[in-house]
């Protein structure tokens, strides 16, 4: 796929956590892993960031008067949507990232040593080599269905909450 923007999974996706805009989905579909670099977007304690094209970006804040008049201080920012309470959007450069990041502060990936990652590893090898005891087919009754003379046993409403 052709893009003329930045890559926010390529370029900063090690360091910060990457999240696909809200409107990805509807556009691709429930279950889709397509890579759509236009509709990335870095959560940030106070807004998010996401690509304006070539190699700009944009960062918006939300609510947050305080960081939005720090920002539209910033010379490196060009405003291009203020509101009234908080709300700023702004586009910069994206070497200048390393300013604004300073501010509206993104949310960071965890970072794992290799000694932490092969404490984590040895955890997590014992859950790994089990695998689920799924009931069979036969274990389940029909939604409705009487599997006891009685009726009313334990038995076929446990099997009916499972429908």
């Amino acid at each position: 796929m052709q893009s003329d923007c930045v890559n926010l999974q390529e370029r900063f996706g090690r360091r910060y956590r990457i999240r696909h805009e809200e409107s990805y989905h509807a556009q691709h579909g429930a279950k889709a892993r397509r890579p759509d670099p236009w509709l990335l977007e870095i959560e940030c304690r106070y807004g998010h960031i996401y690509p304006h094209g070539g190699n700009l970006l944009a960062a918006s804040i939300d609510g947050f008067p305080k960081v939005a008049s720090r920002l539209r201080r910033l010379k490196c920012c060009r405003v291009i949507q203020d509101g009234d309470h908080g709300e700023l959007t702004v586009i910069l450069d994206v070497v200048d990232l390393p300013k604004v990041v300073r501010i509206i502060r993104p949310r960071q990936r965890r970072q794992l040593s290799a000694r932490q990652r092969a404490e984590l590893a040895n955890r997590l090898r014992p859950v790994r080599k089990t695998t689920p005891q799924l009931p069979t087919h036969g274990q389940y009754t029909a939604q409705g269905s009487d599997s006891s003379p009685s009726g009313d046993s334990e038995d076929s409403e446990v099997q009916l909450a499972l429908f």
